[in-house]
């Protein structure tokens, strides 16, 4: 009998262990019981959370809900229960864990590092804690093991829809609207996302409205002027600005999955680093062009107004320009790609560093010169120079080059560090005066003091001439004729050139007109045999000037 009962024993504790062995996983009550479709793998991790995934946004919650451990809920309700938690998981899902089974293990053992019969496929955080998202193993139809959503994580998928789901405008629409899915959202989504533009595209236009309003019956109230062309710049940007803030408030209801978010968030957010740089500009060129203006209001000295309004040029240019900068790298840091770029640059700096140098020298020098150009400022905008012996003004100068008005209206362009490294003329340096030679030649017998006095006349009758200098000396005398220069002068280089041409147009009218033009320059010749010579039968017409 004794021996009896101990093969009983013994029988029972071999059958526990061979089932201990063959069930290592835990068995499970639900839809799993039943046969799942043939394409529904669970044999791993990844193939499970594959499962559930793909068939919900295919609307095949049914099929999704053989993903899930249901046994913590009554066998009577989990047929209805599943494809709804199937269908909540996967939104929650698609929010916070886009694509986490490509992260998961293939291995029907699963990640060792996760422990025995469980993976854990990540943590949304909620409140003040973060729940994890789990697989465990369990034993399906037959003995088989297979992989499924943990009791523990379907247990807190309603808190988690509750946080992160649809919200109650999904729950308000057609379910047909939830169905009908394009490149990862639903179709109430796009709807959504179109009626959140034209939203904020038209509140955008109306609280600009209202702001200019507003703030154009503050400013028309003070006596100052500067604040109502502050209000006419910053305007259009403002309202873009109000524009992109009310379409990021308006997305965010839309609840869109993970890398559609993304993509949104950065648009919105490249869109709202442009528009705050334009603003910025706007107000730079505020700021530069009013002190221009009071510059050039309280400064008689031309040359002085001349030289504030390059400094504040450059200053504003190079304002422009680190605005710019700084919008490109905050663009460009949204971008995982550039950070990593970033990083690795950082981690060899030594070496980046001799590369930069060497390729951005010649870069570097330019910019350099062209603030030592605009603080020492050997040229000013309006100055007139000769450069490469073309005479004209000074139009633009930016940090890397400079434009010269030629005065036949052509353009010369000019690099920014020639201005450093060679000579030229700067006429109105220091004042725009300037004193400008007329020549004429005329013959001996000239009555030089009535020349002198005609250009005097011919000055006091030119608005060109600044009354300041007017006079005629000979400062030649060839062979044949006197050389007679004639000294002018004028405010600035313009006026002294048309004077200049009329004092020499007048002295040639007056040496024509004196006497029969006898005082034309005349060439003498001496007959062989006669002791003096003969004036010739005419002028030679030989008139010459400077």
């Amino acid at each position: 009998m004794k021996r009896t009962q101990s093969g009983i024993a013994a029988a029972a504790l071999l059958t526990l262990l061979t089932a201990m062995l063959m069930f290592s996983t835990r068995a499970v009550a639900g839809p799993q019981d039943g046969l799942p479709p043939a394409d529904a793998d669970r044999s791993t991790p990844r193939r499970a959370l594959r499962l559930l995934i793909d068939a919900s946004r295919e609307g095949r919650h049914d099929v999704a809900a053989y993903a899930l451990d249901l046994s913590a809920i009554p066998r009577a309700a989990q047929a209805e229960r599943g494809p709804e938690l199937a269908a909540q998981l996967t939104f929650v899902l698609d929010q916070r864990l886009w694509n986490a089974w490509e992260e998961l293990s293939d291995e029907p053992e699963g990640d060792p590092a996760d422990g025995p019969g469980r993976d854990e496929v990540g943590r949304i955080p909620l409140g003040d804690t973060a729940i994890p998202i789990v697989l465990s193993r369990a034993a399906g139809p037959g003995g088989a093991p297979i992989w499924l959503v943990s009791r523990s994580t379907i247990a807190a998928v309603p808190e988690l829809h509750e946080a992160f789901g649809p919200g109650p405008i999904a729950e308000r629409l057609p379910a047909v609207l939830s169905r009908m899915r394009f490149l990862g959202l639903a179709a109430w989504q796009w709807l959504g996302l179109v009626a959140a533009i034209a939203a904020s595209s038209l509140g955008g236009l109306l609280l600009g409205r209202l702001v200019s309003v507003g703030a154009g019956r503050l400013v028309r109230q003070t006596e100052v002027r500067w604040d109502d062309r502050l209000l006419d710049g910053i305007r259009t940007p403002l309202r873009a600005l109000l524009t992109l803030a009310l379409a990021s408030g308006l997305v965010r209801p839309l609840r869109l999955a993970a890398p559609a978010q993304e993509v949104v968030d950065t648009l919105l957010q490249t869109l709202l680093i442009t528009a705050a740089a334009w603003l910025t500009t706007c107000l730079v060129r505020f700021a530069g062009d009013t002190v221009t203006e009071r510059v050039t209001a309280s400064v008689t000295d031309m040359a002085l107004a001349r030289g504030s309004k390059t400094r504040v040029a450059m200053v504003r240019r190079i304002a422009n320009a680190l605005v710019g900068v700084v919008a490109v790298a905050l663009v460009l840091l949204q971008f995982d790609v550039v950070r990593k770029v970033g990083v690795s640059l950082l981690a060899s700096a030594g070496i980046a560093g001799v590369v930069v140098g060497f390729a951005a020298q010649k870069s570097i020098a330019t910019l350099l010169a062209g603030l030592q150009l605009s603080f020492s400022q050997p040229i000013r905008i309006g100055d007139t120079v000769i450069v490469e012996g073309e005479w004209g003004w000074i139009e633009e100068i930016t940090l890397t080059f400079v434009v010269v008005k030629v005065w036949d209206l052509r353009r010369l362009v000019v690099p920014i560090t020639y201005f450093l490294e060679k000579p030229f003329q700067n006429w109105t340096k220091e004042s725009p005066d300037l004193l400008g030679t007329v020549f004429v030649h005329a013959d001996y017998t000239v009555p030089i003091d009535e020349i002198r006095a005609e250009v005097a006349r011919l000055c006091a009758a030119d608005a060109n001439w600044d009354g300041k200098v007017a006079g005629l000396v000979v400062v030649d005398a060839t062979a044949q004729t006197l050389a007679l220069r004639a000294l002018v002068s004028a405010a600035e280089a313009g006026k002294l050139w048309d004077l200049r041409c009329a004092v020499r147009e007048g002295l040639i009218k007056r040496l024509t007109s004196l006497e029969g033009g006898r005082y034309l320059p005349r060439a003498r010749v001496a007959l062989e045999g006669e002791g003096e010579p003969r004036g010739a039968s005419g002028p030679t017409g030989g008139v010459a000037s400077a």
